[in-house]
């Protein structure tokens, strides 16, 4: 799969160079790596501790379910069920606690992917334009994200458009 996004991208980067070489303009491509970049922006601080109390809430709510499920077992085995119809009753309370709890931990999975989608796509976004911003005033007609996965082998360090974004970011508000 790596191979064929490396394909791709060289067929784009000839592409592209055909295309602007015959309207005699120069190409220039820059790069950034935008987890480094994520990571050095303040907001996403606020961010992470959001989601790590939502995640928290979550886990109390599985922790409690745990130790229902916990303390009914014990009970069941010090008072063992002498007929079917107790037996019965205590399979469909252990059934009614086993589907609370997978109800919890979907439920804190949705949320927790809501919020990050929720709180996360402004900021990209917000980045994404001062990248541009940033691109479009040295002259660059590319930016590529030299992430690790994401599929450049080589950037050339003075193309790496790192450092001016974030001077940038020092003085623009997201």
């Amino acid at each position: 799969m790596k191979i064929r996004n490396l394909i791709v991208l060289t067929v784009a980067l000839i592409a592209g160079s055909v295309t602007a070489n015959a309207q005699g303009k120069s190409m220039k491509i820059a790069h950034i790596n935008s987890t480094e970049l994520m990571e050095s922006v303040p907001e996403v601080d606020s961010i992470t501790k959001k989601l790590e109390a939502t995640q928290k809430k979550y886990q109390k709510m599985l922790t409690a379910i745990e130790k229902e499920v916990q303390a009914k077992q014990e009970f069941w085995q010090a008072v063992p069920a002498t007929d079917s119809i107790t037996l019965q009753l205590r399979q469909k309370e252990y059934e009614t606690l086993v589907t609370s709890y997978q109800q919890t931990e979907t439920l804190g999975q949705q949320e927790m992917a809501k919020m990050q989608k929720e709180l996360y796509e402004p900021l990209f976004d917000k980045l994404k334009e001062l990248i541009k911003t940033v691109a479009q005033e040295q002259g660059y007609s590319y930016v590529i994200d030299s992430s690790e996965g994401s599929g450049v082998i080589f950037g050339d360090p003075a193309h790496d458009l790192m450092d001016a974004v974030k001077e940038r970011l020092k003085t623009t508000k997201l």
